[in-house]
């Protein structure tokens, strides 16, 4: 009866996600957001014209169908600009254009649903024979009390990447030491197939092979570990000489790559082929480079982030990710599963340390969807807490700060006012702001300077007036927060508004660490403001010198 249970429960979500998915139209969105521009318009040139070439053809077809247009698509050329691809890699376009044939905007959010559901069954089915009837469950739980399956509605590749990794780890623990040879020699070459091409998205991704080779049943080590060699070697080699004759580099993120939008334009609209030279000279290439230096202090800050950041932590938005721990069991390479997820975390947060969560195109921490399915495959101990009661707890816990994803799964990450929907007043009021990231803004406005300090809104009850220089506003509208900065340390601020005056006195800084646009640390501060009577009001911040000597 439990097996059944489990069973309805996950068939049931994700089902919904289907039906989500395909009565979902992305047109009413308010716009595309970070990548969807870049990966759409690139399946788009696969299933029309069956190439990944960037023409005016291929920019027509996508504002005839999106009715609007491909704002920040990013492009490469290998030859100054005669010739230009696609700024990334082609495996997810590949996977969802023959669902654009079907439904160019409802194409891209089935073919995430399906591959999900796929990937979550046969995960489902794997650990099933390790922790018992409840694991189905436990995999509804791990995508539907976190972030994840929110992303079936968006067409980025983090969920396909996600999938893809939890196929090839369902495969490698579901290896039978007593399976036919040709059938196992099968399995290890759609293994290491898979997990090439979450790697190839990002190297970092890459730990996640370590693991797999551990689990090579020892009667199969041999054939296993040469089968994941020889596909991940084979496949390496093709997609890098085809970069290379593509793009000039081996990786579709290196080489010459530009960004575009309506403030720039676009090629062969309004931007002649001869402009990309000029504009390579001018701002350089968006090629993708690593942070060049350490930071102590940031990269400590960046850890709590990491943890329990508002907008970004995992244990907020993965929080069932804490299943494992209870039917954790040494063997098979498990232990290495959570040592590959903690490398490739850290790899990111080492060298993105402005952007380690996937920027403005993210609901929560988006690089890390493709580790995630490994900490499933650590549970292994069939015991008490492999039980409906784990997963329903779990559940339980993720809850407040799952809300508001559950009750509008499909809206617009973005609030009316320009902030996170997905949120909660919870996370909002305990959780810590990520003072190191440079994309966030919680309050959908800019930072600004004003009255010397460094200025971001925090809530979207607080906005500049003019440049900042006039002051800021304060909608009255809850609790506002502000985030202050300065280069020096300061013990406070003076508030000025109308007539009146009111010191208010910082006993420490916030946080302590070097910003994007600098090397040097900056001081941080937190401001809570108030309105009682719920009207707002305009004030000036001066700051106040340390009262330390």
């Amino acid at each position: 009866m439990q097996r059944l249970a489990s069973w309805a429960v996950l068939g049931l979500l994700l089902a919904a996600a289907l039906g989500g998915a395909l009565t979902l139209d992305r047109r009413n969105w308010p716009g595309l957001v970070g990548d969807e521009a870049t990966y759409l318009m690139q399946a788009q040139s696969l299933a029309w014209d069956h190439d990944l070439r960037y023409s005016r053809g291929d920019y027509d077809r996508f504002v005839e169908q999106w009715g609007t247009r491909p704002e920040g698509l990013i492009l490469r050329s290998g030859d100054g600009g005669r010739t230009l691809t696609y700024g990334k890699p082609a495996s997810y376009a590949a996977w969802i254009a023959p669902f654009l044939r079907l439904s160019p905007t409802r194409g891209a959010a089935l073919a995430n649903a399906l591959l999900l559901a796929f990937a979550a069954v046969m995960a489902a089915r794997t650990l099933e024979r390790r922790i018992g009837p409840a694991a189905p469950l436990w995999v509804a739980v791990w995508i539907f009390a976190s972030v994840a399956f929110a992303y079936v509605f968006w067409a980025h590749s983090d969920l396909f990447l996600m999938s893809l990794a939890a196929l090839a780890l369902a495969l490698t623990y579901g290896a039978d030491p007593d399976e036919p040879r040709l059938r196992a020699l099968l399995r290890w070459l759609a293994v290491g197939a898979l997990l090439y091409l979450v790697a190839a998205s990002r190297p970092f991704y890459g730990t996640l092979l370590i693991p797999a080779a551990l689990a090579v049943p020892r009667s199969q080590r041999r054939l296993g570990l040469s089968a994941l060699v020889l596909v991940s070697g084979l496949l390496l080699a093709v997609s890098s000489f085809a970069n290379l004759a593509e793009g000039d580099s081996w990786t579709p993120y290196g080489g010459e790559r530009q960004s575009f939008d309506s403030s720039t334009g676009f090629p062969e609209v309004e931007l002649a082929p001869e402009s990309w030279k000029t504009q390579i000279a001018a701002h350089g290439s968006r090629e993708w480079k690593a942070a060049d230096e350490f930071e102590v202090h940031q990269t400590a800050w960046n850890v709590l982030y990491f943890l329990a950041g508002r907008h970004v932590g995992i244990l907020p938005y993965f929080l069932p990710l804490l299943l494992t721990l209870v039917a954790f069991r040494r063997g098979e390479g498990r232990g290495m599963l959570i040592a590959a997820v903690v490398l490739g975390a850290a790899c990111f947060l080492l060298t993105r340390p402005f952007n380690f969560y996937g920027g403005g195109g993210a609901i929560a921490d988006r690089y890390f969807l493709p580790l995630y399915p490994a900490l499933w495959f650590t549970a292994a101990r069939p015991a008490r807490a492999a039980s409906w009661g784990g997963a329903v707890l779990a559940a339980a816990l993720a809850a407040p700060f799952l809300w508001p994803l559950w009750t509008h799964p499909r809206a617009y990450f973005l609030d009316e006012d320009g902030g996170y929907r997905y949120v909660s007043g919870l996370a909002r009021r305990v959780l810590p702001y990520e003072t190191t990231q440079s994309h966030l803004k919680p309050s959908g406005r800019e930072d600004f300077v004003h009255g010397g300090l460094w200025v971001k809104p925090l809530t979207t009850s607080l906005r500049a007036e003019g440049d900042g220089s006039a002051g800021i506003h304060f909608s009255g509208k809850g609790r506002g927060q502000i985030l202050l900065g300065s280069p020096q340390p300061i013990g406070g601020v003076r508030m000025v508004r109308g007539g009146t005056e009111r010191v208010l006195h910082f006993p420490r800084p916030r946080a302590v660490h070097r910003m994007w646009w600098t090397r040097d640390p900056y001081y941080l501060y937190q401001l809570e403001l108030e309105a009682p009577d719920g009207n707002g009001f305009t004030f000036q911040l001066q700051p106040l010198p340390s009262r330390k000597p």
